[in-house]
């Protein structure tokens, strides 16, 4: 059976008028589900009694369960969900104030099952590649959470790599920002890539009011190739053409990750790297990021934080050593590998 989730607006007016239904159905449907928040399609009552029969019985409005969710004491949560073909997958509820002490809660959304990367300091990537998400997949992530918590801002760096699933992350995108559904704002939407080179191009010219975030973690081509091995075929150079097209077409800020380790990439001479590379786009900031050590890991967290950080700088660069948020409840970056830590309740 197909998800309604998994179409656009555009698509749905196309697939109503094929049924002989006047156009308008489409919005009723689409804000039925999106601003409504209906969750059958028996509660969308401004269509026709024998037409939500009709929908029902050749749609899914919901694509899956929560399965868990589990509370830090930073107030950071972590959700569970269980999908259809019994996969699972998680997302992260952050929640911090900003300098003006107002109140975030920013949705770290997954797009597959696992991760094809393989980045030696990611429990996602060890589980290797399962599927991606389809558009409904990604999308149910944020009507769950939403329904319980308003939502300020929205992540997609959750499982997996979204421009590895770039259609549906696209359409997922497109769905939530419709002004007929949610109209949650593109500039509140980030997408964090670990560099898909190509798909930055098509996001700067497609998508480009959403905001972007690079995990570079090293400006090291030879210590790239070794931490993030499934980016090999992505030369740094390359890369950074791509990031400085980004800027060039959208005029936004590019949000660089750097995850520091001991002893890899936490030297001067790795500060000045990442300072060279960082120049050469026009609007940038930095995030440096601890790590969280997991025991398959050969990595260990950097004594030298704090000194990278304010070499940085000196160099008068925008640079922050970011706190990580549900470490007590594997839900901090490098974590998420669905499994439900046995010490903590779910709820």
């Amino acid at each position: 059976m197909k998800h309604i989730k998994d179409f656009s607006l555009k698509e749905l007016e196309e697939y109503v008028a094929g049924s002989g239904q006047p156009k308008y159905r489409a919005k009723e449907i689409f804000s039925g589900i999106y601003k409504e928040k209906r969750k059958n399609f028996s509660e969308i009552t401004t269509l026709p009694k024998e037409y939500r029969k009709e929908l029902a019985e050749q749609f899914n409005i919901s694509t899956f369960e929560k399965l868990s969710e589990i509370k830090s004491t930073d107030e950071t949560t972590k959700y569970v969900f269980k999908l259809k073909d019994n996969s699972l997958i998680e997302s992260v509820l952050i929640r911090k104030e900003n300098k003006y002490r107002r109140k975030m809660s920013t949705l770290c959304i997954s797009t597959q099952v696992g991760c094809p990367l393989e980045c030696k300091f990611c429990a996602t990537g060890r589980m290797g590649f399962k599927r991606n998400l389809a558009t409904s997949e990604i999308i149910e992530q944020f009507l769950v959470v939403e329904e319980e918590t308003p939502l300020s801002n929205i992540v997609y760096m959750g499982m997996g790599e979204p421009l590895l699933n770039y259609e549906n992350t696209k359409k997922s995108v497109e769905i939530l920002s419709d002004i007929h559904g949610r109209n949650f704002g593109r500039r509140r939407i980030t997408i964090s890539t670990a560099g898909i080179v190509d798909k930055i191009y098509r996001l700067s010219d497609e998508i480009k009011s959403v905001t972007l975030a690079i995990s570079l973690h090293t400006a090291s081509q030879a210590k790239r190739n070794k931490l993030m091995p499934g980016l090999s075929r992505f030369p740094i150079r390359e890369l950074l053409k791509a990031l400085k097209y980004y800027v060039r077409t959208t005029g936004n800020t590019i949000t660089i990750e750097y995850l520091l380790i001991n002893n890899f990439n936490d030297s001067q001479e790795d500060a000045d790297n990442l300072i060279e590379f960082a120049k050469e786009i026009k609007f940038v900031k930095i995030n440096l990021i601890s790590l969280n050590e997991l025991p398959f890991m050969n990595y260990r967290k950097s004594t030298r934080e704090s000194e990278f950080e304010k070499y940085l700088l000196n160099k008068n660069l925008r640079a922050t050593l970011r706190k990580s948020k549900g470490t007590d409840i594997s839900a901090a970056c490098g974590q998420l590998a669905t499994n439900i830590p046995s010490t903590q309740k779910s709820t």
